[in-house]
């Protein structure tokens, strides 16, 4: 199969054809495939281990350890935040009266609480986007 006037017929034909796309496919690898050097893998071997090479490697396990040190601080917070609107809530209702002194409070806590856990679900979910986007 002689391939030196690359058309669009000819394409076509190898589109449709397996044969004939076995057939120009060997022709292209005969003729214009590149051969890589004998010694590609010991440069990259090579290069991989110079300091200007290792240097950003070395700048993304800091980035890892910062992504640790992030999350850590968010855990943190959360778990500050929880414990701090535990000592603040009353241990248990008041029975009789004064109860109506106690509603609003609890009211307030009530509202605290589903603000928190709602950024926190959202915390949650970005953070599982921001990871899966890019994998690594």
């Amino acid at each position: 199969m002689e391939h030196t006037d690359l058309t669009r017929d000819l394409l076509e034909q190898v589109k449709k054809d397996d044969l004939a796309a076995e057939e120009f496919a060997d022709y292209i690898e005969e003729n214009f495939l590149i051969r890589a050097p004998g010694d590609l893998k010991s440069s990259v071997m090579k290069r991989c281990s110079q300091p200007d090479v290792k240097l950003p490697a070395e700048a993304r396990k800091l980035s890892h350890r910062t992504r640790l040190l992030l999350y850590s601080l968010k855990v943190g917070t959360a778990v500050a935040v929880s414990v701090l609107l535990l000592a603040l809530l009353p241990s248990s209702l008041p029975a009789g009266p004064d109860i109506r002194f106690s509603v609003p409070f609890y009211q307030k806590a009530r509202q605290i609480t589903d603000n928190l856990n709602r950024m926190s679900y959202e915390l949650s979910n970005w953070e599982v986007y921001l990871y899966d986007e890019k994998k690594e």
